[in-house]
C-alpha cells in the first residue's frame, strides 16, 4: 500500500457544504490479526467466492470475534430475522462506559473485496439523535495503525447522523498521517433512515490511498454509490470490517439497539448476488429517471438535476419548476445540461439564491463541473433561481435555454432548511421614534435572534414570535436590523435584514 501519490485528487466536501454530518472522533484502537482467510468457501445455499459468512445459525460464525462489554450487548435470537431462524441483536445503553457492540473480522489480505449484510433498526429503541455529535456509526472498515500512529477515523464507514444515513470516507496519501493531517474526506448522503424494516446492503470495494480506489453502494438493491478514488488511508495493512453498534455521545439517548443477518465477504472474483442478502439478487443500476416533460428531440437542451452521490439524473427541470430537498433522496446535487447535438462548450449563468457562472468546454457539462469523473457537490440554497444555458457549436451555431425554478424544503418534522425575513415598522422609510416594532416571517424554525449595525453582539435565542418591540440606537441616521432563526437541529438561516432612517 505504501506508494508514492501519482494523481492529485480534491473533491467538494459535504463538510464544508450544509449537509455533512459532524467529524467523525476516532474508535478506540483495537489489536487486531494481520492476516485472514484468504481460500473461498461455500455458503450454505451454495455460493461460490465466499471468504466468510455469518448466519447466526445458531452462533456465531468462527470466522468473526466480538467486542462487547456487557451482557446485554450480543444476543443471537429470533425477534427479528432477515432469514432463517435466527440474527444477532445488538443493544447499548447510555451509561454503559462503553462505546462500543461489535463484531469483526481480522485485516484484508488483498485490496479487492466484497460485502453483503442486512440491518434492522426499531424505531422504539433508535430515535434520531439531532445533537451535532450524537452520530452513530452501524458498519465501518477500520484502520489497522502503522507503528506509532494514534487511532483515527475509520477510512470508510456507514454512519446514521440527525435522522439521515450516509456513507462516509476519510483518505490519506501520506505514509504517517493523523486525524488533523488526511488529505481528503466525502461523504454520500444516502436519505432518511429507514426504520422497523431490513435495509439490505452490498459494498465492493478495491482499498486504495490512491486514484484506483473503488467503492460501489447498493441499498436495497439499488446503487446508491459508484464512486473512484482514493479510499483509505497509507498504511502497510489493509482495512478490516466491523458491524453492529459505535456511538460515543449519548446527549438525551438513552438506549440503541440493532439487528444484524446475511452477513457476508466475498473475494476479488465475487459478485453482487454472492454476497447479498437472501432474495437481493436483481440490482438496480441507478435511482429512476424522471422523463422530461416533452420530448428530448424537439429541445436544443436538456437540463437535469443529477444526485451527485451517483452520477445519474434526477428530474428534468422545466420552467417554473419546484424542487423540494425534503422529496428527494440526497441534497448532494449539480445540474446538467445535455445538448442534443455535438456541443464545442456549455455556458451556465445561475442568478438568484445563489449566483454561478461558468463556462464548460468538457462534457459531462454540469453546473459545478466534475473532479476526475465524479460530480462536485452542491446543495441549493432555499429560493427563486434563474438558469440560463448556453451551447456553442461549430456546425450548430449558438443556442440559449432559460429556466425559472424554486427550491424549498418542506420537511415536516422541523429539520427542514429555516429562512428568515424581517420587516422595521411595517416597512417604513422613515421614523422619528428610536421604538420600533419588527415583523418577522420565519418558515422552518423554533428559535430567533437579533442584531443592529450600532451593537457587536447579538441578542440571546428566544421563541419565533411575528412581531417584536425594538429599540433602535441613539443618533439620527440609517438604522439596520438584522435576523437569524434556526430550526430543532440547531440549523441556522442566512441574515434577513432591513432598514429605516430615524429622524
Amino acid at each position: 500500500m505504501k506508494k508514492n501519490l501519482l494523481i492529485g485528487l480534491s473533491f467538494l466536501s459535504l463538510f464544508t457544504m450544509s449537509c455533512e454530518p459532524e467529524e467523525l472522533v476516532a474508535p478506540k484502537p483495537y489489536s487486531v490479526s494481520k492476516t485472514s482467510v484468504s481460500n473461498a468457501i461455500v455458503s450454505s445455499d451454495g455460493r461460490p467466492n465466499l471468504l466468510s459468512e455469518a448466519l447466526f445459525e445458531p452462533v456465531l460464525s468462527s470466522y468473526f470475534r466480538k467486542q462487547v462489554f456487557t451482557p446485554y450487548a450480543l444476543a443471537i435470537n429470533n425477534d427479528f430475522v432477515r432469514n432463517g431462524a435466527n440474527a444477532a441483536r445488538f443493544e447499548m445503553r447510555n451509561g454503559d462506559g462503553s462505546v462500543r457492540s461489535e463484531i469483526l473480522l481480522s485485516a484484508e489480505t488483498e485490496s479487492n473485496r466484497w460485502y453483503g449484510t442486512s440491518l434492522y433498526l426499531p424505531s422504539d429503541s433508535w430515535e434520531n439523535d439531532y445533537n451535532a455529535e450524537g452520530w452513530d456509526i452501524i458498519s465501518q472498515w477500520h484502520a489497522v495503525e502503522d507503528a506509532g500512529e494514534d487511532a483515527r477515523l475509520p477510512p470508510l464507514s456507514l454512519t446514521v447522523a440527525k435522522g439521515r444515513l450516509s456513507f462516509v470516507i476519510n483518505w490519506a496519501t501520506e505514509a504517517t498521517n493523523t486525524n488533523g493531517s488526511v488529505s481528503g474526506k466525502k461523504v454520500f448522503d444516502l436519505g432518511p433512515l429507514e426504520k422497523d424494516k431490513w435495509l439490505d446492503m452490498v459494498y465492493h470495494i478495491n482499498f486504495s490511498h490512491e486514484s484506483d480506489g473503488i467503492l460501489e453502494v447498493w441499498k436495497n438493491g439499488i446503487k446508491v454509490v459508484d464512486y473512484k478514488g482514493p479510499n483509505c488511508y497509507n498504511d502497510q495493512v489493509y482495512p478490516y470490517f466491523k458491524a453492529g453498534i459505535y456511538k460515543r455521545r449519548w446527549y438525551d439517548i438513552t438506549k440503541r439497539v440493532l439487528y444484524l443477518d446475511e452477513v457476508r465477504t466475498g473475494n476479488s472474483d465475487a459478485s453482487y448476488k454472492d454476497v447479498a442478502p437472501y432474495g437481493s439478487y436483481n440490482p438496480l443500476s441507478s435511482f429512476p429517471i424522471t422523463s422530461a416533460s416533452a420530448s428530448y428531440s424537439t429541445q436544443p437542451l436538456k437540463i437535469s438535476w443529477l444526485n451527485a452521490n451517483t452520477n445519474q439524473l434526477l428530474k428534468t427541470i422545466t420552467n417554473g419548476d419546484t424542487l423540494d430537498l425534503a422529496a428527494i433522496s440526497t441534497t448532494n446535487l449539480n445540474i446538467m445540461a445535455i445538448p442534443n447535438y455535438q456541443a464545442d462548450s456549455v455556458r451556465f449563468n445561475l442568478t438568484g439564491t445563489k449566483t454561478q457562472n461558468v463556462t464548460q468546454t468538457t462534457a459531462p457539462y454540469a453546473l459545478y463541473g466534475y473532479t476526475n469523473g465524479n460530480p462536485n457537490f452542491w446543495t441549493p440554497g432555499i429560493g427563486k433561481y434563474t438558469l440560463n444555458v448556453t451551447t456553442y457549436s461549430s456546425t450548430n451555431g449558438t443556442s440559449t435555454s432559460s429556466v425559472n425554478f424554486t427550491v424549498v424544503n418542506n420537511a415536516t418534522d422541523g429539520t427542514g432548511t429555516p429562512v428568515a425575513s424581517i420587516l422595521i415598522n411595517d416597512n417604513a422609510s422613515i421614523t422619528y421614534s428610536t421604538q420600533a416594532t419588527l415583523s418577522i416571517k420565519a418558515v422552518n424554525a423554533t428559535h430567533m435572534r437579533f442584531y443592529d449595525n450600532a451593537n457587536s453582539t447579538w441578542t440571546n435565542w428566544e421563541p419565533i414570535a411575528p412581531t417584536r418591540p425594538w429599540t433602535l440606537s441613539n443618533g439620527v441616521g440609517s438604522k439596520w436590523v438584522k435576523v437569524q432563526v434556526k430550526n430543532v437541529m440547531g440549523i441556522m438561516s442566512a441574515t434577513a435584514s432591513d432598514g429605516i432612517i430615524l429622524k
